[in-house]
């Protein structure tokens, strides 16, 4: 029996200097872009280079990050490190995005590195490991949240597994979490999550504490266990730590291991060292360790309270800025002068930013920011005085109007609007090329070219934002053939069904009407019914709505017409692509997707697509009991101090919660988003029936716009 592989984290170069003095077998690293930890000091292509050289000279294995939802103008960068990748040697890249799937395939030739599937693709159960052995991955990272049990059953899916030996965990179930984009537009998906689960809480108006902030993962006295279960290579999180942590952690674990030069080395650790050293880890991060999770265990997980220093974020997320009125101006006048135009307008709750250029426009938020020194200060209208002397790859700026010029800014907000506007305006002339033209320099093959050619838009999609909404999300209890008569021009997705229901379904409606949306997550002991689902549906003549790999593979197993859902979200037109080569017959744009995103989208996708336009969406899954240290069982208003409002409620294994807020797009217009459906998610109204009537009816004021117009970061 061969030992577990090491695999440590690299957050810069001297953090894989100590990962490599220390011991690890190998180290993973991203560049600054399109990974998921974004706030890393990470490698230049020229660093990954050098980084490739020292770990190879060494004898130790590097693994390439690409791991997040890639928007579609970063599709050229995603093909250009992929490249890199094979350029430096990488051993493997590890990915979450179908587009990256895709462009992985497309790499033809010898040194094309191994497909490992990220921890943020959310596989949990056996089928979605299958699906990935059937695309080529040679490994998947195991969600944080299995118990020894699953992993052993993900095991029979005969691929490696890498299981998160030492670090932070999330609360929310690995890749399904939006409380970080909802809040402030900085998503977990791309890198940029805020912590708000670090944060304290209160219900019900009654503080609790940070009753998500989870305990650090520790397995140094499992390690048997784990490899019992199936684990081929154990993992340290923790590419926002600094060297001495990395050394520490990365030596401790070589030496509960053994030495790398005795590959059957077994564990040799007595009780009482294995907890003195997992003491000496949590003293590095100020939080208690646990491996609860690997003995299915969900309970006394939570409560402990981040770091002084501050894990979560302090950036102020305020709810959506108070609309905003025309400023009466030609807004074609700048690009009939020959440059851009640039908008500021001051709210009682922030600024609200819009750049327009060669018939496109963009529009971002800053919140309204305390001036501390008013020396360092400078107002609107200097800034624009800046910006009109320094154009952007020759392009000037023509026009600028602010309803408040002498409201004064900091530094990092004028830093802000200055970074914005030159990315924005440097994207449309060419100067960028996807941001990484100028960074990465690794010729891309044929296949990598062919690949990323965009196909034409599918001719269903040709609905617009604005018009009429003609599909609707129900849970099984809303559904009722009073609902379903009510609703008759819609298309129902119903969700929370079993086998045993769908008779009941097909009385409320036509089977053309329907599609049974599968949970996005589920678990092995949940896998026989998902299999009886699929089976269901296929026999009846229901189509389906995948939401994750599992189901993906089930469905396609199946012979079973689906959709691919909101589970698998796209936030570009190659992981359409890709979705259709699975054999998807639809897929979801991302609801994190902000306007310039999905315009972009829906400009190449080449299956129907759905777009979400109300919901109170689920923003985060967890496996921790919703009544763990809260007062009343924990089902109340769940509420933090940047405003956030949450609801708990069971579903199956895991506990979802659900915005109070509805995120509301009935008051948008634009003729540049063509879809084949505009959804309404109900599923999470009192009254679905009064929530439709009141959607079709006129009028009302503009609601929460979720990233639509904030950018998603």
């Amino acid at each position: 029996m061969t030992a577990m592989e090491l695999l440590a984290p690299a957050g810069d170069f001297d953090c894989l200097e100590a990962a490599i003095d220390a011991g690890a077998d190998a180290v993973y690293f991203g560049l600054s872009l399109l990974n998921a930890r974004r706030g890393a000091r990470n490698f230049t292509p020229a660093e990954a280079g050098r980084a490739a050289e020292l770990a190879h000279g060494h004898g130790v294995a590097i693994h390439l990050t690409v791991n997040i939802d890639i928007a579609g103008r970063e599709t050229g960068a995603a093909a250009r490190i992929l490249s890199l990748a094979r350029e430096i040697g990488a051993d493997a890249v590890i990915v979450r995005d179908w587009a990256a799937v895709g462009l992985w395939q497309a790499m033809a030739g010898p040194r094309r590195p191994a497909l490992h599937l990220s921890t943020q693709a959310a596989v949990t159960n056996a089928e979605g490991a299958r699906l990935a052995r059937q695309i080529g991955a040679r490994r998947i990272v195991l969600a944080r949240e299995l118990s020894l049990a699953e992993i052993q059953a993900i095991a029979a899916a005969e691929l490696e597994l890498e299981a998160f030996a030492q670090g932070a965990l999330c609360y929310s179930v690995s890749g399904r979490c939006l409380m970080s984009s909802w809040g402030g537009g900085r998503s977990g998906n791309r890198g940029l999550c805020a912590s708000p689960c670090r944060v304290p809480w209160a219900v019900d108006g009654e503080a609790v504490g940070p009753a998500m902030s989870m305990r650090d993962l520790a397995t140094i006295d499992r390690l048997a266990d784990l490899r019992a279960a199936g684990v081929d290579a154990l993992k340290i999180e923790g590419r926002l730590k600094k060297p001495e942590w990395v050394r520490e952690a990365v030596g401790l674990y070589r030496q509960a291991l053994g030495p790398r030069e005795s590959p059957a080395a077994r564990p040799g650790l007595t009780g009482s060292q294995a907890g003195d050293f997992a003491r000496r880890l949590a003293a590095y991060a100020g939080r208690d360790n646990t491996s609860a999770y690997l003995d299915g265990k969900f309970s006394g997980l939570t409560g402990v309270a981040a770091r002084k220093s501050g894990a979560a974020s302090r950036e102020a997320v305020d709810s959506f800025l108070d609309s905003v009125g025309a400023s009466g101006r030609d807004e074609d006048e700048a690009e009939r002068e020959g440059g851009y135009s640039l908008e500021i307008t001051v709210a009682d709750k922030g600024l609200s930013c819009r750049c327009r250029y060669a018939g496109r426009s963009e529009s971002w938020r800053m919140p309204r920011t305390r001036i501390r020194r008013e020396k360092k200060a400078a107002s609107i209208a200097e800034l624009f005085e800046r910006l009109a002397a320094s154009p952007f790859g020759g392009v000037r700026l023509a026009d600028s109007y602010s309803n408040e010029p002498d409201f004064l800014l900091p530094p990092r907000n004028v830093k802000t609007v200055m970074s914005q506007a030159a990315a924005f305006v440097n994207r449309l002339t060419g100067q960028d090329d996807d941001g990484v033209d100028a960074l990465l320099k690794a010729p891309l093959s044929p296949g990598l070219r062919a690949a990323l050619a965009a196909p034409e838009a599918h001719p269903d999609n040709r609905r617009r934002l604005g018009e009429p909404p003609n599909q609707v999300r129900l849970s099984l209890r809303q559904l009722t053939p009073a609902v379903a008569n009510a609703i008759r021009e819609a298309e129902l997705v119903v969700s929370g069904a079993k086998a045993e229901d769908l008779a009941s379904i097909l009385k409320c409606a036509d089977p053309r009407r329907l599609v049974v949306s599968f949970p996005e997550v589920y678990f092995p002991n949940e896998s026989a019914a998902m299999l009886e689902l699929t089976q269901g549906c296929r026999e009846r003549g229901i189509r389906a709505e995948a939401n994750c790999w599992g189901s993906l593979c089930l469905c396609r197993e199946a012979g079973l017409a689906f959709v691919a859902g909101p589970g698998l979200a796209v936030l570009n037109h190659l992981a359409v692509k890709s979705l259709r080569e699975r054999g998807a017959l639809g897929a979801a744009v991302s609801m994190e997707a902000d306007r310039r995103q999905i315009e972009d989208i829906c400009r190449a996708a080449p299956l129907p697509l759905s777009l979400m336009i109300f919901a109170r969406p689920i923003l985060a899954y967890t496996r921790i009991p919703r009544g763990e240290l809260l007062p009343g069982g924990g089902g109340g208003a769940w509420t933090d101090r940047r405003g956030m409002r949450l609801s708990p409620e069971s579903a199956s294994s895991v506990t979802v919660f659900r915005s109070l807020v509805p995120f509301d797009w009935k008051s948008l217009r634009n003729d540049d988003i063509r879809v084949a459906r505009l959804s309404l998610d109900l599923s999470g109204e009192a009254s679905p029936l009064d929530a439709w009537k009141g959607f079709l009816r006129p009028g009302g004021r503009p609601g929460f716009l979720f990233n639509y117009d904030r950018g998603l970061k």
